[in-house]
């Protein structure tokens, strides 16, 4: 249940109890300022008898005594008398409205109270009111004591409270329309944009932001959203540039790692894993298109004796110097790797055996003319060996095979030369 809910319970609520306790309240402060004044009346009245009862009662006219209560009764001159009783000082009915209780004894609570009391008595029982006065002339002679109904005194405060409780009820009903229409303004419209606002903000619109509430601790609490709401949006921009920076590097650092885990580190050409993958690609992809490819592997003539000869360093020179020749003789689309050691691999994708041929004859013209080295006592020289897909082999390991044929072709052949798998087989023949 909402702030709004709970208010429109807890409003009525209170301002109920309030007016039901007033009018409760008022309506109790009549009963018993009523009641007094009935005591106090039928008290006056009592000692009026009384005093005749006395004067009766010390000329022994028990006639006259009897005539008196029953003309009390018999006129109604109080509508609320039930009984009216005459008491000797021994307690015996000398006169009463019932005149076949006479002479009977009276003992109870209250007829003993009233018989010693200097001052009239009474005493409230349900629905009744009991009043007892001695009957003086002179000197005490006997005790009066009635018994009057309440029930039109009940009646009548029951109307009051009534009447009361719906006034009450109306006054509470403008009492409440007020509240609520102010703590609505007041209490409920505010924390509802606020409830508002940060639900947006939950959601990550940090954009919005809360319109004055004006003075006091909403007002504050709205500011405060307001400026929570800024710092939130400067700091996800903030993060975000960071995420995005942190991207940025992780994701150049992955490349740079991609890379080198299929760089040859020596001479920055594809390394033997990276050739094995683009070979298996490239066999995939002709098989599906029957698009013929060539495979190249170069070795350096004489590579041992050039190590020995210069040392390793100069031999790393010399591999990396073949390197770029190799990238600089080839096409762009030609992946280039060091398969190991001194030993080259080339995928030349789209080409068949001729042009492959040709290719390779040109790169091996290149380094015969390019890679001299000053003090070598012979020229450096490459062999290459060459297979085609898929007359050499439809299996990335069937062409590798024929290549590496072709290669220990060349150099058995005596260095420096180009030869084909097709030819290698033929020599072998």
């Amino acid at each position: 249940m909402g702030i709004r809910g709970k208010l429109a319970l807890l409003v009525p609520g209170l301002v109920a109890l309030t007016v039901t306790g007033v009018a409760l309240g008022v309506t109790e402060a009549q009963r018993r300022e009523q009641t007094r004044e009935m005591r106090q009346r039928h008290e006056q009245l009592l000692e009026a008898v009384g005093v005749t009862a006395a004067a009766y009662v010390a000329q022994n006219d028990m006639a006259g005594l009897d005539a008196l209560v029953a003309n009390v009764s018999q006129q109604r001159l109080d509508p609320d008398l039930v009984e009216l009783v005459v008491v000797n000082q021994d307690g015996r009915i000398i006169a009463h409205t019932d005149p076949t209780r006479f002479n009977e004894r009276v003992d109870d609570a209250f007829t003993r109270r009233a018989l010693t009391s200097v001052d009239p008595v009474s005493e409230r029982s349900g629905d009744q009111l009991r009043i007892g006065v001695p009957a003086n002339a002179g000197v005490r002679w006997a005790t009066v004591t009635a018994t009057y109904s309440l029930q039109r005194l009940n009646a009548s405060i029951a109307r009051s409270r009534g009447i009361w409780l719906l006034g009450a009820a109306l006054l509470g009903l403008v009492i409440c329309a007020l509240l609520f229409s102010g703590l609505y303004r007041v209490v409920i419209r505010p924390v509802r944009t606020l409830t508002r606002v940060a639900r947006r903000m939950g959601e990550g619109v940090l954009d919005e932001r809360v319109p004055p509430l004006g003075a006091g601790e909403l007002g504050e609490l709205g500011e405060t959203f307001n400026k929570m709401a800024a710092a939130l949006k400067a700091q996800r921009e903030n993060l975000e540039h960071a995420v995005a920076e942190r991207t940025r590097e992780l994701s150049e650092a992955n490349q740079r790692l991609e890379k080198l885990a299929v760089t040859d580190g020596l001479t920055g050409v594809f390394n033997h894993r990276r050739f094995q993958e683009a070979l298996a690609q490239e066999v995939l992809r002709a098989s599906r298109t029957q698009r013929r490819f060539s495979v190249m592997m170069v070795d350096v003539d004489h590579f041992k004796r050039f190590n020995d000869t210069f040392g390793h360093p100069a031999g790393d020179e010399l591999l990396r110097r073949l390197a770029r020749t190799l990238e600089q003789e080839l096409r762009a689309t030609d992946l280039i790797a060091r398969y190991g050691g001194e030993e080259f691999a080339v995928v030349l994708p789209d080409t068949d055996k001729d042009v492959a041929l040709a290719a390779a004859e040109r790169l091996r013209a290149a380094v015969e003319a390019d890679l001299n080295v000053p003090g070598a006592e012979h020229k450096v020289t490459i062999s290459v060996g060459l297979a085609t897909y898929s007359a050499d082999g439809d299996t990335p390991q069937a062409i590798l095979i024929a290549a590496d044929r072709a290669l220990y072709a060349a150099k058995h052949s005596g260095r420096n030369r180009v030869v084909t798998a097709a030819s290698a087989l033929e020599q072998v023949g």
